[in-house]
């Protein structure tokens, strides 16, 4: 089979320019890794961990000034983001875990699994004190439990504890 070669030309020129459109769609820009973005800082940034603090010491405000229903509305939101938050990057840490090339994102994910974590504790632990003020004592209980589950040994779950022993959900040990 004999081809002309203007033929020949033209199917090299059109393989070439395909091939390089091809290449420019279908290549990922690269992401600089090493390029340091905190998004958990960001106090405008809803996802973030800076966000759901300030939103954290308004509803300790509530509950400091009795206004345990406001704080409730704040805690109840705060608490559920806290929880899955928690869980999604601890979920991320686990998947990049698993491949070398991918340790720094793994390590990023692991240490904001944990703070995100302490604060979860933290909200929890305003909650079961809202659900106190409200004489609502077995909702509680539970965010109590989970906290000294969660954190045994911190100072936070040696006041959960002592709250369980206010409430007399658990008996204070005697000291000699």
């Amino acid at each position: 089979m004999k081809r002309s070669f203007p033929a020949i030309v033209f199917t090299g020129i059109f393989l070439l320019y395909f091939s390089n459109a091809y290449s420019q769609v279908e290549s990922n820009p690269q992401v600089n890794v090493n390029e340091s973005i905190n998004v958990q800082e960001d106090l405008q940034n809803q996802l973030g961990l800076i966000y759901t603090v300030k939103k954290l010491d308004v509803a300790r405000k509530f509950i400091e000034e009795g206004n345990y229903e406001e704080a409730e509305k704040i805690l109840v939101e705060a608490k559920s983001w806290l929880t899955d938050a928690t869980e999604f990057h601890y979920n991320l840490f686990q998947t990049f875990n698993k491949q070398q090339k991918n340790v720094g994102f793994s390590k990023i994910e692991k240490a904001h699994a944990a703070d995100f974590g302490q604060v979860r504790d933290q909200a929890y632990f305003l909650l079961a004190k809202t659900y106190i003020g409200q004489n609502k004592l077995k909702e509680g209980i539970s965010l109590l439990v989970e906290i000294i589950k969660s954190q045994s040994g911190s100072l936070l779950a040696e006041q959960a504890y002592k709250t369980l022993q206010d409430i007399k959900f658990s008996d204070k040990a005697k000291t000699n």
